[in-house]
């Protein structure tokens, strides 16, 4: 079992390492830390030659950006600069639409220009993942056709541009009915035709204010869609701290990451109930997460390696945050670190 006192073993450090591996999406140019394109990227740069590079995953940009990044020498600069052996991998952030056409039109015009910078940048650069909101008008919530067809037509777009590594991740509106909408935008996600994959879901899981935090029964109801219809999931905004807590510069508490993709494990392995997603998300406690010799656990419910490697790369995949230092200490001030 952990030792609280930085006594660890080699087995639990591997599967905290499963549970950890490429969870952050860097997004340093997003609230509360909202930097600019150079020292976010100088940051990214960074945390990839470092020695928890293990724990980072794509750098979060808008089309801009990522177009800047190439045009202005001085931050193409630091991308030159990179000495690491893994590719530098972008999640993007497309401008999406208020309906189906100015969606389509837009995710068009953006595929191109991103295919054209990656025509003209050869070597260590990728784009695995897009990421838009969709509105509620989007969805049909009493047929799901409107969607489907929005995301399979949106999946020739991509695939046309020969962008098929890219999951695109769809953010739906967090409104009165959720359930319904939750449920009808996993369920498309998972249907949806894409050579690369299908696509997946994404829940924003907080901002700068409290009204932008979901409550727990609408992050559980999130969780349970996407596990239901085999989609995948991602989070952003809100995460930086590992378990839940109330936090005073927002006025609410805070969704922890632990408590999010813990849920995420343990249902993948387990299948819980409501009951049981709702008391995991809900728990304060750092002390109920575990990591042991061969598992995984939240008190008496537990995820091997296996299953937490398998629901970390297919199902609750990854989290975006404006910072990679909090979330590495606050594991550390509790006694959750393994130096791996």
């Amino acid at each position: 079992m952990l030792n609280r006192e930085n006594q660890y073993s080699f087995m639990e450090a591997n599967i905290f390492k499963e549970f950890m591996r490429g969870i952050i999406d860097y997004a340093g140019m997003y609230p509360p830390a909202v930097l600019g394109l150079k020292p976010a990227l100088a940051n990214y740069i960074q945390y990839l030659e470092s020695e928890d590079e293990w724990i980072i995953s794509k750098f979060v940009c808008s089309v801009k950006s990522f177009s800047d990044i190439f045009a202005k020498k001085d931050v193409k600069k630091i991308l030159d600069g990179y000495k690491g052996g893994r590719w530098i991998d972008f999640s993007i952030l497309i401008t999406g639409g208020q309906d189906q056409k100015e969606f389509k039109s837009m995710l068009e015009k953006e595929c191109g220009i991103i295919r054209n910078i990656l025509e003209a940048n050869t070597g260590k650069i990728s784009v695995s993942s897009l990421e838009a909101k969709i509105s509620s008008g989007m969805i049909n919530t009493f047929a799901n056709h409107s969607l489907k067809k929005l995301l399979n037509e949106s999946s020739e777009i991509i695939n046309n541009y020969d962008l098929t590594g890219a999951r695109l991740y769809v953010e739906p509106e967090i409104n009165a009915k959720y359930e319904t909408i939750f449920s009808k935008t996993a369920e498309a996600a998972a249907e949806c035709d894409h050579k690369g994959g299908r696509a997946g879901f994404k829940l924003r899981t907080g901002g700068v204010t409290a009204d932008a935090f979901p409550s727990i029964e609408q992050v559980a109801a999130a969780i349970d869609a996407c596990k239901e219809n085999q989609s995948h999931f991602k989070a952003t905004a809100g995460l930086h701290h590992p378990v839940r807590h109330f936090d005073r510069t927002v006025g609410t508490k805070m969704h922890g990451f632990l408590n999010i993709f813990g849920a995420g494990i343990l249902h993948f392995a387990n299948t819980l109930s409501m009951k049981e997603l709702k008391e995991i998300l809900s728990d304060e406690s750092s002390t109920g997460f575990v990591f042991s010799e061969d598992e995984f656990y939240w008190n008496d419910i537990a995820a091997d390696a296996e299953k937490t490697m398998k629901a970390r790369s297919g199902f609750v995949t990854s989290f975006g945050s404006c910072s990679f230092d909090d979330p590495r200490e606050d594991l550390k001030n509790i006694g959750l670190w393994f130096n791996t």
